[in-house]
């Protein structure tokens, strides 16, 4: 495990490295990290060793520290209990029918959590898998990529919650998925919450149920066949579960959300598709980015407001919008405006920092950019 400071990219380690040797100081190591190692909570592969790492300053409190230090933890062991990390765009959680589906997930999912009666709980869980349903039949591949990040980030916030030992766990993730109702950006966040809400039940109605679960299942679909479940899809058994929940309240508030997200959109396309831009190439680079400032912009991938990407070439860091491709290959900016730096370039909103033997050249567009090595 390691503690990296973002500002100085300084860290503090429990080992040492593998490859290179680093500074012993008592019970622990210290170094700095290159430029090429995203600093961010994750699991890094770095000097012969995967590690967590783990952002600084640290969370003051209980549970949020245990959680957030099983969370990584988890991250870091994946790839060896056959759940490798997985990139899948949600662009159906940006449309107004994914989002008030999931919203109203979200609520069923904090009722069944807290429910007490099985009653009470199992009828949770219905209404909760009628909204997922729903909102399959109507975005054919959103079951897949949905599943594949709870795999990935939703198993690691359920066992972050799980192995915190947290006496008061389902209090703290009902309230947690009612937060989870609040959130602005659902496609790279989503799996926070309804990953460890469907563990929790599924430990509840099948202690046992890692012993035998198919990794390829999605975890709503393995809690609906332990519980013998059949659950439609169609708008009638939707509007009535819609009902115990706020529906009309929840249509209302994302009616007028997409209005607003409709002129986000649109900037967002003349700037990053129509406009000048400098596209990098980032296959094989290493990535950080805020999960919570995700916007999809299907078909040419998603918008992070803020992403750092290191690779041969350099470092380019963004804390406005850039656009990832669906395939992860290219990475563009808005270029209109950017000017020249000793190391680099800087435009609005990011900064690229070139690394020695790379150079700037024309893109195949007019006006546009790209980075090449030096011939």
């Amino acid at each position: 495990m390691l503690v990296a400071d973002p500002a100085t990219r300084d860290f503090i380690a429990n080992m040492d490295g593998a490859d290179a040797p680093l500074e012993r100081d008592g019970e622990v190591f210290r170094g700095h990290l290159p430029d090429s190692v995203p600093i961010a909570n994750t699991a890094v592969r770095w000097n012969g060793r995967v590690w967590t790492m783990l952002l600084s300053p640290l969370p003051k409190e209980e549970p949020a520290l245990s959680i957030l230090l099983m969370h990584e933890a988890w991250h870091r062991v994946q790839d060896q209990i056959g759940l490798a990390a997985v990139n899948a765009d949600q662009p159906q959680l940006a449309t107004e029918a994914g989002r008030v589906s999931l919203r109203l997930e979200l609520r069923a999912l904090s009722t069944a959590v807290a429910a007490t009666d099985p009653t009470q709980r199992n009828l949770a869980i219905r209404d909760a898998l009628t909204f997922r349903a729903w909102r399959y039949a109507r975005f054919r591949e959103a079951q897949a990529a949905e599943d594949a990040m709870e795999r990935h980030e939703g198993l690691a916030e359920y066992t972050g919650r799980l192995l915190s030992r947290d006496d008061e766990m389902i209090r703290h993730l009902t309230a947690h998925l009612d937060r989870g109702d609040q959130v602005r950006a659902y496609a790279r966040s989503f799996a926070y919450y309804t990953g460890p809400a469907y563990g929790v039940l599924l430990d509840e109605v099948s202690p046992d149920w890692k012993k035998t679960w198919d990794r390829r299942e999605g975890l709503p679909s393995r809690l609906a066949t332990t519980l013998g479940l059949e659950i439609p899809s169609d708008d009638e058994a939707f509007a009535a579960s819609g009902l115990r929940y706020g529906a009309a309240a929840i249509q209302a508030e994302e009616a007028a959300r997409a209005l607003e997200q409709a002129v986000r959109i649109a900037a967002l396309r003349a700037s990053l598709v129509d406009g000048s831009v400098l596209t990098a190439p980032v296959s094989g680079a290493n990535f950080s980015f805020d999960p919570n400032k995700v916007t999809p912009l299907p078909p040419e991938g998603t918008v992070y407001g803020v992403i750092r990407v290191a690779a041969d070439w350099g470092v380019l860091e963004a804390d406005k919008a850039a656009l990832l491709s669906t395939d992860w290959s290219r990475l563009s900016v808005e270029h209109t405006g950017a000017v020249r730096t000793e190391d680099g370039l800087k435009g609005r909103g990011w900064t690229l920092t070139l690394r020695p033997g790379w150079e700037l050249t024309p893109g195949q567009r007019g006006g546009d950019w790209t980075i090449e090595r030096r011939p």
